[in-house]
């Protein structure tokens, strides 16, 4: 396909850009051809132990493989060089071609309880879809907000940010793509309009990305350090204590972001009016809420409550927690035994593309880990930061702040907390810093997943659509990125220690167990 065609095409429609797909292979050739570096050889043997040398050689090899792979999938994720879902499953193919990981558990990778947890959420969201539940939820935000375009995105951002609390965002976002695509395109009908689609796809990303951090259901990330911190404190941190440490984040960056994005992509029109207007008229045609619209909503709540108590409700019953994707998919299933929607519904309006895009990002992140080259590339960066001194305290938590922001635009939110999660909370307990403002902050600092359309799955989702070209992310996160880790710096500073009983130093009202 021509280059023009190519860059026409959006969402997972792309096809191959040959030249990008040189850059990116010849990145990758380079870093495999050079010399495997002694610290490697060396990091190899801590972390498999003493094998003999020429094992650790092949050791730290399948490490040099792993840092290279993950270099060239920064560049077609950044460029598009080929379809996104080529890219997650190049990274298992380069695993089961150098031979770094075994065929099975390559393919338990991408069957990770996140992928679905991924999964489960957009078929939730599907069948809400499917009976105008996402109509009714958009119409309730746009008739608080109005017709103005820049309170209809301030809309949109709170309309996702609040729910991604304690929906994954899988399920919301595909309910307000339909609602930005119809208000782009009552509007596209008279006045040409693309900044506009832009600027409301781009908001619902973005108020996903924002709102997850509030709660610990806010996404697989949270959960995976709830999970840690278990190993670590005694009491664990609660639900609404997570609540009060990340509401600060939600509601700051959701005013600065509904400021900053209209300025980024200046909307053609400034009032939808006609567009609401219509959308209004053709939701009345629906009347009231009917019985299985409240029978939908009912189960979306069910799912709600059984993700809050997973780990107390549901294990006491049970014996043993379902995990995110367990409940995820219960729903999915319950809805079609309910005769609510189908197969062939899933089939059709649930993203897949998403969800392999979305598994290969874990399955990258689960061979950084067991390889060691993400024990490599942290305690690489940890070294330096005791060359300037920061080894413990705010100036710690700073820096984990900035390793987990930097970190998550390379693979998913997910993998970046269990990468460097276990190491960063070593070094709060070997320092006498507190591990829940360690651990929490690093949860939180991989919400910042904006420079990549794999940053998040809503973010994937958005750019599905085909109105966002991969761009326009970087064009974004150029500023939001800086500004939301200053937003997360005075969070630390002004809010947790300033306001919540926190302090730097070790807890006092809790037992620190250690690794």
């Amino acid at each position: 396909m021509s280059e023009s065609n190519n860059n026409n095409s959006g969402g997972f429609s792309k096809t191959t850009d040959f030249k990008w797909l040189g850059v990116g292979l010849t990145v990758f050739i380079l870093l495999a051809l050079m010399p495997t570096p002694e610290s490697m050889v060396i990091k190899a043997g801590e972390h498999f132990g003493d094998l003999g040398a020429d094992v650790l050689a092949q050791k730290a090899y399948n490490m040099k493989i792993i840092v290279a792979l993950l270099a060239m999938c920064t560049v077609f994720f950044a460029t598009e060089a080929i379809p996104m879902p080529a890219v997650a499953l190049i990274i298992g193919l380069v695993q089961l071609f150098f031979g770094i990981t075994e065929p099975s558990k390559i393919v338990a990778t991408y069957a990770h309880d996140a992928v679905w947890f991924i999964a489960g959420s957009l078929a939730i969201g599907a069948t809400l879809v499917k009976h105008g539940l996402d109509k009714r939820i958009g119409m309730a935000v746009i008739n608080i907000c109005g017709t103005k375009t820049r309170n209809i995105v301030l809309g949109m951002i709170l309309g996702t940010a609040i729910p991604s609390a304690f929906i994954n965002e899988a399920s919301i976002a595909p309910m307000y793509v339909p609602i930005a695509l119809a208000l782009f395109s009552l509007t596209n009908k008279n006045t040409p309009a693309p900044q506009l689609g832009k600027l409301l796809m781009i908001s619902i990303a973005v108020g996903c990305m924002v709102g997850a951090p509030m709660s610990p259901t806010g996404g697989a990330r949270n959960a995976i350090m709830i999970g840690f911190l278990e190993d670590y404190l005694d009491p664990n941190v609660t639900f609404f204590e997570w609540m009060r440490m990340g509401i600060f984040y939600t509601v700051v960056m959701s005013a600065l972001m509904a400021f900053l994005l209209p300025m980024l992509f200046k909307p053609e029109v400034k009032d939808l009016s006609n567009a609401v207007n219509t959308l209004k008229a053709d939701l009345e045609k629906y009347g009231k809420m009917t019985k299985t619209q409240w029978l939908v909503g009912g189960i979306m709540l069910l799912m709600i409550f059984m993700w809050i108590t997973d780990k107390s409700v549901t294990a006491s019953i049970l014996g043993f927690p379902l995990g995110l994707g367990g409940v995820a998919i219960f729903g999915a299933v319950l809805y079609m035994l309910l005769g609510l929607t189908s197969w062939a519904d899933y089939e059709e309006n649930v993203s897949w593309g998403v969800i392999i895009l979305y598994a290969g990002a874990i399955s990258l992140g689960a061979v950084f880990k067991s390889s060691g080259a993400a024990k490599w590339i942290a305690d690489s960066l940890i070294n330096l930061t005791s060359l300037i001194g920061i080894e413990s305290g705010l100036g710690l938590i700073i820096i984990v702040i900035l390793i987990g922001a930097l970190l998550t635009n390379l693979m998913s939110a997910g993998a970046t907390v269990a990468v460097i999660g276990p190491v960063v909370l070593e070094m709060a307990v070997s320092s006498q810093t507190n591990p829940i403002l360690i651990g929490v902050g690093l949860a939180i600092s991989t919400s910042l997943a904006y420079w990549l359309v794999i940053g998040t799955p809503a973010s994937s989702i958005v750019y599905a659509a085909g109105m966002l070209d991969a761009k326009d992310f970087i064009r974004m996160a150029t500023f939001a990125w800086p500004a939301a880790i200053v937003v997360m710096i005075a969070m630390v500073i002004l809010w947790w220690v300033g306001v919540l009983p926190y302090d730097y130093t070790l807890d006092a009202t809790r037992v620190v167990t250690g690794g």
